[in-house]
């Protein structure tokens, strides 16, 4: 079946329109809730706080956390942060952690709280795991500086302000939020917190987003989706029209091609996640990356390959077949197995995840173990009955009959 010169133009404008959109697809989660902002960043600070946070002139602020929060902070030449964060006093606790990829675990973080009374504690944590047995008080790496801590209730507003000393300056920093509903106890362990987000704050140019990204579980959760449903689900599927599925001709070819371009395109939006999740947490997988751009490389050649497809009494459609067939098995198997090296090094929940993919892989082999032997059943059938003998013969009674 051949395609038509302005067929063929028309389905390689919409390939690069789909790897242009797709491949560069910004993974960020803006936030809409502004109508009634619970902080600002125009309030009068240098009556509330001493120094060194009561200077307004050098903080940089930003409303973050649908609006909840105001985050300020500045940087010096000595690697020296100043940090004020304020939010309404409806929270036990409020805390602001550090973390080098934007995953709690590994993190340190700096929790303030007011109890009943009026009193108030600020507190360093080191966040070994997600369980409360693991959340270290007193521990962590966070170098506080000679400017003490602080913690103000000032109207309905609580500000905790603090400043550390880094031993390199602060660029694109992750920042983990959380407030829970109880206080500290007594040997200092943290009550569970009952929300928390990350945000992330471009230090070395006072920067601040105010529509936050996507964590980096989320991240890796969508990345993962994606990548099972693309390279996972939909393109082995459309390979599997191919192979099983010719004798409905034409509708075989329609479909193989259409179920391979939503593979395609869902595939590109995998690669755009994780290229996001990479630069979010400077992860080293080499392997992971290697592969996904080799199966990015062998689809899109597959794409181009359908879009210079020849006629079929060409001299070149042989040639075109054999690459055809091996590049798409190729990159089928090669996504496949990724999916199985992301599972591998990937560190958030991701247990749904992993049986969702479990569970589709299962059908798919099986469907394709059952289509292949109908399939060879069905060879075989004509290779063993054409041209063969009968096995018996047909005596005519009534003119043996009438010899007698």
């Amino acid at each position: 079946m051949a395609l038509s010169y302005s067929s063929n133009k028309l389905l390689l404008s919409l390939f690069c329109f789909i790897s242009t959109v797709g491949f560069n697809l910004k993974a960020v989660i803006a936030n809409s809730n502004t109508a009634n902002p619970s902080a600002t960043c125009n309030s009068k600070r240098r009556a509330i706080l001493p120094p060194p946070y009561s200077d307004l002139s050098s903080l940089s602020c930003s409303l973050i956390w649908n609006q909840k929060f105001s985050f300020s902070f500045y940087q010096d030449g000595q690697n020296v942060t100043t940090i004020v964060l304020s939010g309404k006093h409806n929270h036990r606790w409020i805390g602001v952690g550090f973390s080098r990829n934007g995953s709690m675990v590994g993190s340190s973080a700096v929790v303030a709280w007011v109890e009943p009374n009026g009193v108030s504690g600020i507190r360093q944590y080191y966040l070994e795991d997600k369980i409360m047995s693991k959340v270290i008080p007193n521990k962590g790496n966070l170098k506080f500086t000679t400017a003490r801590p602080v913690v103000v209730v000032h109207g309905d507003l609580l500000y905790m302000a603090f400043q550390l000393q880094f031993t390199a300056s602060l660029a694109f920093q992750p920042i983990l939020l959380a407030t829970g509903s109880g206080n500290p106890y007594q040997n200092g362990s943290l009550p569970k917190h009952t929300n928390s987000t990350t945000t992330f704050i471009e230090f070395s140019t006072a920067h601040h987003l105010t529509a936050q990204p996507m964590s980096p579980d989320d991240l890796r959760k969508y990345h993962g989706v994606t990548a099972i449903i693309g390279w996972g689900v939909v393109t082995p599927a459309g390979l599997l029209v191919a192979r099983y599925f010719r004798h409905l001709e034409p509708s075989w070819y329609y479909i193989h091609s259409s179920v391979q371009f939503v593979g395609f395109f869902v595939g590109i939006i995998s690669i755009s996640l994780g290229r996001n999740l990479y630069q979010k947490v400077g992860a080293i997988f080499i392997a992971h990356k290697f592969l996904g751009y080799t199966v990015f490389f062998l689809a899109g050649l597959e794409v181009c390959q359908f879009v210079g497809r020849p006629s079929s009494d060409s001299k070149r459609r042989q040639y075109w077949n054999f690459a055809h067939y091996w590049v798409g098995r190729i990159a089928m198997v090669l996504g496949v197995l990724n999916i199985f090296f992301g599972f591998y090094g990937v560190v958030a929940h991701d247990r749904a995840m992993r049986i969702g993919f479990g569970i589709s892989f299962v059908t798919l082999l099986t469907a394709t173990i059952l289509l292949e032997a109908r399939r060879r059943r069905e060879d075989s059938i004509p290779e063993a009955m054409i041209d063969q003998p009968p096995v018996f013969q047909v005596i005519d009674k009534t003119s043996t009959t009438g010899h007698r």
